[in-house]
């Protein structure tokens, strides 16, 4: 059934580039560091006189963004004029690029994991990247004494430590059709600048900001020609909306939702609205009115006059690409095994993508040199491990260790670092020692239940520590011995004379109540294999 209403979202998404210098000046690029006011020079507050220089490492980055978004480099672009009158900006007036950006006509294809195997895709165009200068902070309230100009809502201080910094504008098409479609894009977004190096673009730390535009409109009213709503026939387009002040992901989401919900209520009542710049309120968990919008007409906008126009491919030279996320996640399915959401979460980050190729190659090598005790679970006796190649471990065996590695990895391991608040950046858990650790618990030299406690002390441990020097130092291993776990049996079954009898009669299911009773006694660390048989052997 078709939907009555059509929702058009396009994201603005604003990220800082964290050059050495600013934009313009040669001034420290370190807006969140150090005091107020102290990364400062007469380039930033504009005195008379000063001439921007622009920064040629910063101009390279955009050319390496553009290029990763697959967009067409400008052989010419230059800078404009953009006026407002705003005390963020002491030129009333911001350097940006207006008719002849840096790329255009790029996109990026969205896999949205719907399970462990199965994604949806969607295709985001990039209508522009262009570069231009960030403002300084503004801080409201900030002091204790009103001041008679700004009533009773206090001070507004002006820190001009960001003003002049390097920012990278992304416009995408309207092509977003949900608040959950744009926490994606951004989050893809985010993952390629890091990826490329040029940003760390934590949104908490306002390196990466969002603004959406929304707009819901009849289904069938309209058409979207290269990136432009045009209504049909008598059709009156209602007005988007431009949503500012979101500082997360979950908000990116949250914040189009309500606002999609807000319009169609309106447009069910019959109600017109201006285009309009709204704020969201995450305490309201709503979008709030700040002001009607402004038209590129407002802005004014004519060449910058003191920098002439560039080629940015010529400024630049040869760019080489890494590996960007998408292709990482269709490598880590297709040679690794990894499923498709636990290929996703370990592609985010470039270091997590390391960390997982080097613990998956060194579980191999691990598999290699240590003989099988016990079976994995779910898989019959076969040939050992360490009597292959590791070419015949990778080829026999990728499915269960992609499942096995990916578990530890997304589960087990994030979840201990989360709860101890470690980032990957300063994990002291080498992934030779995560991966023995792996290698211990599939080849049954330790159960699942020990393998967690060995990992808990290795991640609060001050140094890098072997797991097999915890596995036995603490007596975590399985219990093996015949001689030693054969008492342990004896005592179960003079404990349960009623099971042993009902088992002996035939009722089989009692062996595994028998074994895990085994099992608790030895506090989970027999070997499962050897107490069953050493019970099937003691109640003949």
């Amino acid at each position: 059934m078709t939907p009555k209403y059509t929702t058009i979202i396009g994201l603005e998404i604003h990220v800082e580039l964290k050059t050495k210098s600013k934009m313009f000046c040669a001034c420290k690029n370190d807006p969140d560091h150090g005091a107020p006011n102290t990364n400062i020079c007469p380039v930033c507050l504009a005195h008379p006189g000063t001439l921007p220089v622009p920064n040629a490492t910063a101009l390279t980055d955009i050319v390496k963004i553009a290029t990763a978004l697959g967009c067409k480099i400008a052989t010419e672009s230059k800078f404009d004029r953009k006026h407002y009158f705003y005390p963020d900006l002491p030129k009333a007036y911001q350097i940006s690029q207006f008719d002849q950006p840096v790329g255009e006509h790029g996109a990026i294809v969205l896999n949205l994991i719907t399970s462990k195997n199965h994604r949806d895709t969607a295709r985001i165009g990039i209508t522009r990247v262009h570069m231009e200068e960030d403002t300084a902070k503004l801080t409201h309230g900030a002091s204790h004494h009103p001041s008679p100009l700004l009533g009773q809502e206090g001070e507004t201080l002006v820190d001009f430590n960001r003003a002049g910094v390097p920012l990278v504008e992304i416009v995408s098409d309207p092509d977003i059709q949900s608040g959950i479609e744009a926490k994606a894009y951004c989050q893809e977004l985010q993952t390629i600048f890091r990826y490329l190096g040029v940003s760390n673009a934590d949104m908490e730390k306002g390196q990466m900001r969002c603004e959406a535009n929304v707009s819901v409109q009849e289904t069938g009213k309209f058409v979207d020609e290269a990136g432009v709503i045009k209504p049909i026939g008598d059709y009156k387009l209602n007005n988007k909306v431009e949503v500012k002040n979101i500082n997360s992901f979950r908000a990116v989401e949250k914040a189009i939702d309500f606002e999609i919900k807000r319009q169609t209520a309106m447009i069910e009542k019959g109600e017109a609205w201006s285009q309009q710049t709204r704020g969201w309120s995450d305490d309201k968990g709503e979008t709030v009115m700040q002001r009607i919008k402004e038209t590129s007409a407002d802005y004014r906008y004519f060449p910058e006059p003191d920098i002439p126009p560039f080629n940015p491919a010529k400024i630049a030279g040869n760019i080489e690409l890494p590996e960007l996320p998408a292709q990482k996640r269709a490598r880590f399915h297709e040679e690794y095994g990894f499923s498709y959401a636990d290929a996703a979460i370990l592609a985010t980050d470039p270091h997590w993508a390391t960390y997982a190729e080097d613990v998956y190659s060194d579980l191999v090598e691990w598999l290699h040199s240590l003989p099988v005790s016990v079976p994995p679970s779910g898989t019959t006796p076969g040939k050992p491990e360490n009597k292959k190649t590791t070419s015949e471990i990778l080829d026999n065996k990728k499915s269960a260790l992609a499942k096995l590695t990916g578990n530890w990895l997304t589960s087990k391991l994030m979840g201990a670092m989360a709860e101890r608040k470690i980032d990957i950046r300063i994990l002291k858990l080498s992934a030779e020692n995560f991966s023995e650790l792996l290698a211990l618990f599939y080849t049954g030299r330790v159960n699942s239940t020990n393998a967690a406690k060995i990992l808990n002390e290795m991640l609060d441990a001050n140094t890098d520590i072997d797991p097999t020097h915890i596995m036995e130092e603490k007596g975590y291993g399985q219990m093996s011995d015949e001689g030693a776990l054969g008492k342990i049996v004896d005592d179960v079954i003079a404990s349960h004379p009623e099971q042993v009898a009902k088992f002996k009669a035939g009722k089989e299911p009692l062996l595994q109540f028998l074994k895990g009773m085994v099992m608790k006694a030895t506090e989970g660390a027999a070997d499962p294999v050897v107490a069953e048989k050493l019970l099937r052997e003691k109640m003949k």
